[in-house]
């Protein structure tokens, strides 16, 4: 589990906002922890919780930019900062929270020390996440090249397979809007689903 909504709450949207255009301005590592820091600032957090994600923000590969990708795979990247500054929000509040609930004896340090150590695990989701979706969009990309618009989701069909996939297999989609559930590939993180030729069957939405 990836650890983050799909959408930010009203409150936070401009903080998000804020967060991932510094994400997206390619700055050094330094210039961007010092930027994020200013744009987490409206979340009102312990400054050490604000650090922290700021922080982690440097864990996180910046996007190349590929040579030639698809629709689906630039609107992939221009998303990919939102969730990433979405994750970071989360982090932010995530660490706060172990700040707060610290023991007597235990230091601010010492809690976002003993914070980070789920939160590298929650990274490590994150980043998966973010590949699949990269994938996926390059898939998607290369199979429109071919059958156009509209294609169609193929689901492994095992025990492994989730509901969801399960219940889009068969059907078809179009790549200028993907269903909610995002694009076959970027369900979740161990998703098998993939693009196929249409079926000729209803859409997904």
């Amino acid at each position: 589990m990836e650890h983050q909504n799909p959408e930010p709450s009203r409150r936070d949207r401009k903080v998000v906002e804020a967060a991932a255009s510094v994400l997206a301005a390619g700055l050094t590592a330094a210039a961007a922890a010092a930027a994020l820091r200013r744009a987490l600032k409206p979340l009102r957090l312990a400054a050490a919780a604000i650090r922290a994600a700021a922080d982690l923000a440097r864990r996180i590969p910046a996007d190349r930019r590929p040579r030639a990708a698809g629709p689906t795979a630039q609107q992939n990247r221009r998303d990919s900062h939102h969730y990433r500054a979405w994750y970071l929000v989360n982090a932010a509040r995530r660490i706060h929270t172990a700040i707060r609930a610290r023991g007597e004896n235990e230091t601010v340090a010492a809690a976002v020390r003993n914070a980070l150590r789920p939160e590298m695990r929650y990274l490590r989701q994150h980043l998966a996440a973010q590949q699949n979706r990269r994938r996926a969009a390059a898939d998607a990309d290369r199979m429109a090249a071919i059958y156009g618009d509209r294609l169609g989701w193929w689901s492994a069909q095992d025990g492994s397979t989730t509901s969801e996939c399960r219940h889009a297999h068969g059907r078809d989609y179009l790549v200028s809007r993907p269903p909610r559930m995002g694009l076959p590939g970027a369900v979740h993180p161990h998703c098998r689903c993939r693009s196929v030729r249409p079926w000729g069957t209803r859409l997904l939405t």
